[in-house]
């Protein structure tokens, strides 16, 4: 048996997704997603910023490349708004929402 063994990692693909980035993202325990711009992409996590819909505030969440290669993320992201890629989407057909949408609010546009 070998001391050290080598075993593929999961990371992400940073060709693909890069910082600037629009991004909407569901955990799957939230009831709806977030949309929202990729402040920093490693191989190992991808940070979003976001508009919760207070006032002058915007707040993050975190996308461990670990719970992505669960399956726990559904992500769509794209850098021109012409191409727009997904991850995880399940095709149920139905549209996803966005937090703080509706009554004339302009939380963000779903990707």
């Amino acid at each position: 048996m070998p001391l050290v063994t080598e075993k593929p990692a999961a990371a992400f693909d940073l060709a693909q997704i890069r910082r600037g980035d629009l991004l909407w993202g569901r955990h799957s325990t939230w009831d709806r997603g977030k949309a929202g711009f990729v402040t920093s992409a490693t191989e190992g996590q991808l940070i979003v910023q976001y508009y919760p819909g207070i006032g002058n505030v915007t707040n993050h969440f975190i996308i461990p490349v670990s719970e992505a290669a669960e399956g726990q993320w559904e992500i769509r992201w794209s850098s021109d708004m012409a191409e727009i890629r997904d991850y995880n989407i399940k095709p149920d057909g139905g549209q996803q929402e966005t937090e703080g949408g509706g009554g004339g609010d302009a939380g963000g546009a779903d990707l």
